[in-house]
């Protein structure tokens, strides 16, 4: 992977991120993150849901969650709700699969599944958790890629740690 490919992905784990935290800091909590659809943070959460879901696209067990995820963007929870839900529903579900399959960091599906405590009171707090969680792991899973790469760099140039 070249330092443009991880720079890319580092801003688009950035990007989703911060974005439910834009979404809160425009007044009253909506009942998810997609109600902040019709708002003036509409082009982040277009651009973030497109990068994020390129970006698991290209990975190769996130296939479905990117999906999923580009579907949910695309039927706009005011204009299709009951098709828009399925899709988000669907997304967080299939993002399950990946987190409790990989070795290293299978502890994050704990966060991930108490998550669901809050959607007892809140749909968007749950999001939110899981939103964090997901750009955690995959931060983790880019560092630990960047360390892998930067060992096997040094070996092949003979200079082993």
């Amino acid at each position: 992977m070249t330092r443009r490919d991880y720079l890319i992905r580092i801003f688009v784990i950035t990007l989703a991120f911060i974005l439910p935290l834009v979404c809160l800091s425009f007044g009253e909590p909506r009942e998810s993150i997609s109600k902040y659809f019709n708002s003036s943070v509409q082009p982040i959460y277009i651009i973030s849901n497109v990068l994020t879901a390129y970006l698991l696209y290209s990975l190769e067990k996130w296939k479905c969650p990117a999906v999923f995820l580009l579907l949910l963007t695309s039927f706009t929870v005011y204009d299709y709700p009951i098709i828009h839900n399925i899709f988000a529903y669907a997304f967080f579900f299939s993002c399950f699969s990946p987190i409790f399959s990989h070795n290293r960091l299978k502890l994050y599906y704990i966060p991930y599944l108490c998550s669901l405590i809050f959607l007892i009171d809140s749909f968007l707090w749950t999001e939110i958790i899981c939103i964090f969680t997901l750009c955690s792991f995959h931060g983790q899973l880019l560092y630990l890629k960047y360390k892998a790469d930067l060992k096997r760099k040094k070996h092949q140039n003979g200079i082993i740690n």
